[in-house]
């Protein structure tokens, strides 16, 4: 299976080593670690989620909420992992960042668009509200 190729922006052949100090590799190891600490707990709280959606109050929702609580640690997983090759490597540090970038992209994507559905679905409950309490002021007259 072929890896993508991300080209540099002047055309140039992707960066293999990204000189970093000794410093700047500590940080992006301990980001790595913390990214995947954070991504093992996410993973179990979707399994929990599932496990909970066929409890005695079956709550079928929560296999969606636990797909998607699934997707974003597992991403993030897949970033830190991304991230720490670009210290562990000097193969193709470019792809590597590319590569976490691209899923953190993902993770952010996905969750604008929950913020967005959620916005959504509180204007038309707010609107709603409104309505029947202007409809029933009017009514009491």
């Amino acid at each position: 299976m072929s890896e993508p190729q991300y080209p540099s922006a002047t055309g140039e052949a992707p960066l293999r080593r990204i000189p970093f100090t000794v410093a700047q590799e500590a940080s992006i190891r301990a980001l790595c670690n913390w990214m995947q600490i954070a991504a093992v707990v996410t993973i179990l709280g979707a399994v929990g989620k599932f496990v909970s959606a066929f409890t005695p109050r079956q709550d079928f929702s929560k296999v969606i909420d636990a797909a998607i609580t699934f997707l974003i640690g597992l991403w993030i997983y897949q970033v830190g992992t991304a991230f720490r090759n670009v210290i562990a490597t000097d193969a193709a540090d470019q792809r590597h960042l590319m590569e976490g970038f691209t899923l953190l992209r993902r993770v952010f994507l996905l969750q604008s668009i929950l913020v967005i559905i959620v916005l959504t679905f509180l204007v038309i409950a707010l609107v709603a509200v409104g309505l029947m309490m202007a409809t029933q002021g009017s009514a009491a007259r």
